[in-house]
């Protein structure tokens, strides 16, 4: 099928591509199914794209490639609702939303609020930690350092 996003034009998906949110994001709640989609050239960043509002999409990435010490302990009960079973930690994905800054050393990420993704099953959920160090405006490159 054929969808239109905010920044890549027209791009074709398979129905197996989809992952649902059953509650949305936050902020977005109403808005539960979306399509992760790869940036030709660049193997950190991605588009979380709504396959229904081409206006709505989010620049991801794994947090773990900007920060390796990143540590988040996530709660069995919010795991299952999303069929995902605590011993099953293999089977999921784990991003961070991004945030541009007007030059890309000032760009952020939300690290408080991860996004859980089950790859088997499609289903997806946000969490917000609790208890936590991080901040949603998490500075993606140490102060005085120039990306890459």
């Amino acid at each position: 099928m054929k969808i239109q996003t905010k920044y890549l034009g027209e791009v074709d998906i398979d129905r197996d591509q989809i992952i649902s949110f059953p509650k949305g994001l936050l902020g977005f709640e109403d808005h539960r199914e979306f399509v992760i989609l790869g940036i030709e050239d660049n193997r950190f960043f991605k588009f979380l794209q709504d396959i229904h509002h081409e206006y709505i999409s989010f620049l991801l990435i794994n947090p773990w490639d900007f920060f390796q010490d990143y540590d988040i302990e996530l709660p069995d009960d919010k795991l299952y609702k999303i069929s995902i079973d605590p011993e099953e930690e293999e089977k999921i994905d784990i991003y961070s939303i991004v945030t541009m800054g007007d030059e890309l050393k000032d760009s952020t990420c939300n690290l408080l609020a991860p996004i859980v993704i089950n790859r088997r099953d499609k289903k997806g959920k946000q969490f917000v930690l609790n208890n936590s160090p991080y901040t949603t405006k998490h500075g993606l490159f140490p102060k005085g350092e120039e990306p890459c």
